[in-house]
């Protein structure tokens, strides 16, 4: 087994400009061990940033003291495509329309960024809400297996090393729960026991993504009806937002011009298991995911993938 003292371990992490897979070539510790033993100093306070999956991506971490994840990553992008999705809920064996149509338009658009903006675990089994009776919820490993398969395969779609995509997740309140369930019930065992971000090292983590200085990207804001209208209204710039579920773009203008409050809709099938606390009530939920195209440094109106009668359409055409 090999041992490194803390302070080898940064030197080693500054050596290798805070990619993981250089650490693990400089100090011969595995992947993981290198990602545990991050979080096993970051739970000390001290913080080690990383480098963007590409390493040609323009990004910066902003990771204050004492939080835990980081408050803001910050990108810069000219001309080209970005697309959002959140709210995946993945259960084992499930494959949506959104789903589907996600992996094409990620091969076909070749977007410079793919953004999970919150919610793609789901966390029924470590909820803080009982159990509605006595269906079959799967288990943290099984949800946490068929999230890694199917983000991975979202990664093998943007071909990052042919296209440079990189990948970023923003926590949403169900993600938070894995996390949350472990400091709640093993609070002893931080840094020895992975941390959800742990098991995604393709996919940078934050709170938040912010594009151009006036692009925030970020799981939830304002909740109601005028949920994006509010998020565009009181942001001051273009707010793209999960958690709700109904995919829309409300657009708003003043002297600063003209903004946009996007929700992402859900990756997930409305009528799930994952959703039965809904009774099977009516709900004005929508399948699908966000399209954001820059040109030279602006934002043109965003687009949506939708879903209806379980087929993906996009730009007038099926997906």
């Amino acid at each position: 087994m090999i041992k490194i003292s803390d302070a080898d371990f940064i030197a080693a992490w500054a050596q290798a400009k805070g990619s993981p897979t250089g650490v693990t070539r400089i100090t011969g510790l595995s992947e993981r061990s290198v990602y545990k033993r991050r979080a096993s100093l970051e739970g000390q306070g001290v913080k080690l940033a990383s480098t963007p999956t590409n390493p040609g991506a323009k990004a910066t971490t902003l990771y204050p003291a004492g939080w835990s994840y980081a408050r803001e990553r910050q990108a810069e992008i000219d001309t080209g495509t970005v697309i959002v999705f959140s709210d995946a809920h993945f259960w084992p064996g499930e494959k949506t329309a959104a789903n589907r149509a996600l992996l094409t338009l990620v091969k076909e658009m070749k977007p410079v960024r793919v953004i999970a903006n919150g919610d793609v675990f789901d966390g029924a089994k470590i909820s803080r809400h009982d159990p509605h009776g006595w269906g079959t919820l799967p288990t943290v490993k099984e949800e946490l297996d068929s999230c890694r398969d199917q983000m991975h395969e979202i990664v093998l779609a943007a071909n990052p090393k042919k296209t440079g995509c990189t990948f970023d997740w923003n926590i949403g309140n169900h993600c938070a729960r894995f996390d949350r369930y472990l400091v709640n019930n093993a609070s002893d065992f931080g840094g020895v026991v992975a941390r959800l971000s742990d098991h995604f090292n393709e996919w940078d983590f934050a709170w938040s993504l912010k594009i151009n200085k006036n692009v925030m990207i970020k799981h939830r804001w304002h909740n109601g009806v005028h949920a994006t209208y509010n998020n565009a209204l009181k942001g001051g710039m273009t707010i793209v937002t999960g958690h709700l579920h109904r995919l829309a773009v409300t657009p708003w203008a003043d002297y600063n011009g003209r903004r946009y409050g996007v929700d992402t809709g859900t990756l997930a099938d409305p009528l799930g298991a994952q959703f039965e606390y809904l009774e099977n009530n009516p709900t004005p939920w929508c399948s699908g995911f966000a399209v954001l195209t820059f040109l030279n440094g602006k934002l043109l109106p965003p687009e949506l993938c939708e879903v209806h009668d379980g087929i993906a359409y996009f730009r007038g055409q099926v997906v």
